[in-house]
């Protein structure tokens, strides 16, 4: 008597439809964390990019009667643009070091074109006089924004430099006319780093009341968290493209008197 093999029967329909649901449902698990993951990391890398811009400014203060960058000391103006704001990565990279651009710049800012960085902040065909890269320059802005004319004795507690998009109610921006908008925050309203002039650098969702102000008490907004000195080359000022959020401006912001 003969047997016959018969051959394995293929998916259902039904099974089919399982298996596709099944594994839709782990992609929409999987996706978000994966995303979420690389955030975060990319976020550590922004953080240790501010802490060592920190440090540069320190060095730079040491050989400067310790005074941080200042585009408003005449003596050390870097060439390219008389706009503070760059004048201020400028000297940073003259005098303390800090000439590559892919540090200031996070890879989760869609307000930069990423494939745009020049290898340095400074033009390296030109030393006479020290002249800022113009595609540093057209790159519109950096992912930070900084406080210029601090001194190394003023408050540990100082902002320094910042996550570009903070608001003055202590908030980052999530609005803008579109993703690219220089006043968009970077992580948009998730959030953003301060390094302080002690060298700590610290994430925040937002800083509403924990800022200290120039008089003690505490603040949300980071124009009475720098000293307030308002005079002449010696004028503490925040430097930054997102005028629109009402902290810093291209040729700087002044402080203001806490509460």
């Amino acid at each position: 008597m003969k047997t016959f093999n018969r051959s394995p029967a293929g998916f259902t329909l039904i099974e089919l439809l399982t298996v596709i649901a099944i594994l839709g449902i782990l992609a929409a698990i999987i996706i978000p964390t994966v995303g979420k993951a690389r955030e975060t990391a990319q976020r550590a890398v922004d953080a240790n990019n501010l802490r060592e811009l920190s440090k540069a400014a320190m060095i730079y203060a040491a050989d400067n009667r310790d005074v941080l960058p200042n585009p408003q000391q005449t003596s050390r103006t870097i060439a390219g643009t008389n706009e503070r704001y760059w004048q201020w990565f400028g000297q940073l990279a003259r005098y303390g070091g800090f000439n590559d651009p892919t540090l200031l710049i996070s890879k989760l800012d869609a307000a930069v074109d990423q494939t745009a960085l020049p290898p340095t902040v400074l033009d390296p065909t030109i030393s006479t006089p020290p002249t800022l890269e113009s595609a540093f320059t057209g790159l519109g802005t950096t992912s930070f924004n900084v406080v210029a004319g601090l001194r190394v004795n003023d408050a540990s507690t100082t902002p320094l430099a910042f996550t570009r998009g903070l608001r003055s109610d202590g908030t980052w921006s999530g609005d803008g006319a579109s993703e690219d908008d220089v006043n968009r925050g970077v992580y948009a309203e998730t959030g953003g780093h301060i390094v302080f002039l002690g060298g700590n650098v610290e994430f925040f969702s937002a800083v509403e009341g924990t800022l200290i102000s120039n008089t003690g008490r505490t603040t949300s907004n980071l124009r009475q968290a720098v000293p307030n000195r308002t005079n002449g080359t010696t004028a503490v000022q925040i430097l930054g493209q997102d005028s629109g959020n009402g902290i810093v401006s291209a040729n700087g912001t002044g402080a203001l008197q806490g509460p």
